[in-house]
């Protein structure tokens, strides 16, 4: 007999339990309001139109004003979507199906204007798979004065001459010291290397021309005709009117003469200096620690200072030609 009242006690607290979660699953409810559809409803507390019709017992969908209906399931909260966050800059965004120009300056944060001219675009076409840069690539930051001959690169004589290196400019030396250690004439007075540079001055703004080594000339109408000189050419140009029978390329200028130090220079030597073009380049000393020369097709010929950090880089050696009775 106990058995059976304890058998129903423990039935009896099975059912009242069930029936509790039962009611606590279904305690939220709705309030139809005037103008409601089942599918709005559904949509709102984040069921579906069938569960809904389902824990009401529904046949249709109609509803009424002010009918209460079960809420199947607690109401599903809504996540608000945020906003992505910019890909910081300088790193590189790769294109995906779908991408627009507008879309990707949304996702990075960087202007439709800007992506178009870091990544130089002549539209807003993409492909899937680009890669767009996100950040314009620092300039390099150069000397000013080196500034001056970027991207217009000094000329060199117009011989098949190769550049020569320090080390080989060095090497050469050494085995031309016999011939390098006799200089080639004396100054007729103290005054002819002042002469030597009002004569190398008279060529300034002359145009430059490869392998060029006149300045004008006579075409057959008769009319004089600019030409232009080079580097080597202007020295030897210029040396001749002083009984200087100087080589043609600026590796041979380097190697007659004798060669003298940098801080023991004197006007009317000759400047050597290691560039990108065949054949080396050359210049005539002037004083005041500046120098003549055909610098370029841009430049023609001007005058410019040893010091500026483009020379001082590429500054190899520098030779006498001539020299006096009283001393070097």
């Amino acid at each position: 007999m106990r058995r059976r009242i304890f058998l129903w006690m423990g039935l009896s607290i099975l059912f009242t339990s069930l029936a509790i979660c039962g009611d606590l699953l279904a305690k939220e409810t709705y309030k139809v309001q005037q103008g409601d559809t089942l599918v709005g409803i559904a949509r709102k507390i984040g069921v579906t139109p069938g569960a809904l019709k389902a824990a009401n017992r529904m046949k249709g969908s109609s509803l009424k004003a002010n009918q209460t209906l079960i809420i199947p399931f607690p109401k599903i909260k809504k996540v608000s979507k945020s906003k992505p966050s910019p890909l910081p800059r300088g790193e590189v965004y790769v294109v995906k199906k779908k991408d627009t120009l507008a879309g990707i300056a949304r996702k990075t944060g960087v202007s439709v204007a800007e992506l178009k001219e870091i990544n130089h675009l002549p539209g807003s076409a993409l492909k899937i798979g680009q890669k767009l840069s996100l950040k314009k690539p620092e300039p390099e930051k150069q000397p000013e004065l080196l500034a001056e001959y970027t991207g217009d690169e000094l000329e060199a004589d117009g011989a098949d001459g190769a550049i020569l290196t320090p080390d080989e400019a060095l090497a050469e030396i050494e085995r031309h010291k016999k011939e390098s250690a006799a200089l080639l004439g004396k100054w007729s007075s103290p005054d002819e290397p002042k002469l030597l540079v009002d004569a190398a001055m008279g060529f300034l703004g002359a145009p430059y021309r490869f392998g060029g080594f006149s300045i004008r000339g006579i075409d057959c109408s008769g009319l004089s005709k600019i030409r232009g000189i080079d580097c080597s050419g202007l020295s030897k140009k210029i040396y001749q009117l002083f009984d200087i029978d100087l080589p043609r390329t600026a590796n041979e200028q380097a190697r007659v003469g004798m060669r003298v130090a940098r801080s023991d220079l004197s006007e009317g030597d000759l400047l050597l200096f290691n560039t990108r073009r065949r054949g080396g380049h050359v210049g005539i000393y002037i004083g005041n620690n500046e120098f003549v020369h055909a610098a370029s097709r841009k430049r023609g010929v001007r005058v410019d200072n040893l010091d500026t950090p483009y020379f001082d880089k590429r500054f190899i050696r520098a030779v006498r030609l001539k020299g006096s009775d009283d001393g070097l």
